[in-house]
């Protein structure tokens, strides 16, 4: 009964979450991870074995790459050249530094265009990069949000 009571406000807890994969303010994921490791503890280790531990943790380092690469292989798609990904990627950080939450998708675009522009590429040529690095983005946080609901859902199902 005591489990099932901490199980259902770490699941409360976890929510907050979902919220981050949209507004990239809160690491979702790693938040998530941060929130079963302290009822692991809490929970002295007995309700979740390490293999669904280890799964758990898994779900978190494909957010992390998803999150991270998802922009730059949308980029690669859309015929950036690998200059302008590194470009790209830097102008995410920036962007997220200086205009959270939505700098790094900003940041992203106005990278790759500029890094695309920089090798003399079409306008057009550039824009589609850059737009297909965007839409990668998002397609990431369609699966950020998928892996979100699926870590909540495994924990549940784990933990009780």
């Amino acid at each position: 009964m005591v489990n099932t009571i901490i199980v259902v406000v770490a699941a409360i807890l976890l929510l907050p979450g979902i919220v981050g994969v949209f507004l990239p303010i809160l690491p979702s994921l790693p938040y998530m991870g941060a929130i079963v490791l302290i009822y692991l503890i809490f929970d002295r280790f007995q309700h979740l074995t390490a293999v669904e531990s280890i799964s758990l943790l898994l779900i978190v380092i494909i957010s992390l790459a998803v999150d991270y690469f998802s922009g730059i292989l949308g980029a690669k798609y859309g015929g950036a050249s690998k200059r302008s990904t590194y470009i790209g990627f830097l102008g995410m950080i920036i962007g997220l530094i200086f205009l959270p939450p939505f700098g790094g998708f900003a940041g992203l675009f106005v990278g790759i265009l500029v890094g695309e522009f920089l090798d003399y590429k079409k306008h057009m040529q550039a824009l589609k990069a850059a737009t297909s690095g965007l839409i990668g983005s998002l397609a990431g946080i369609v699966i950020n949000a998928i892996l979100a609901f699926l870590f909540i859902g495994l924990f549940i199902i784990f933990a009780l």
